[in-house]
């Protein structure tokens, strides 16, 4: 589980949510704000692609050269 730092900032629209829910308990709004924070926090983590090899693929053998790569038999 994520935990967030000390910059940490919760976004003014879910604090304007937090603020406006009407008729719930501390407690359910607690859970809000906890789930928010959490939801925010996996948002902001950056996926990096694999790399991808430039090799051309299938099941023949290949003699690779500067300008092409032809199948050899």
């Amino acid at each position: 589980m994520l935990k967030p730092g000390k910059t940490f900032k919760l976004s003014k629209t879910t604090k304007r949510m937090i603020a406006l829910m009407k008729g719930a308990t501390a407690e359910q709004r607690n859970q809000y704000k906890r789930m928010m924070i959490d939801a925010q926090l996996c948002s902001e983590i950056v996926v990096k692609p694999e790399k991808k090899d430039r090799q051309p693929r299938g099941t023949s053998n290949y003699q690779v050269t500067e300008t092409s790569a032809v199948s050899v038999e």
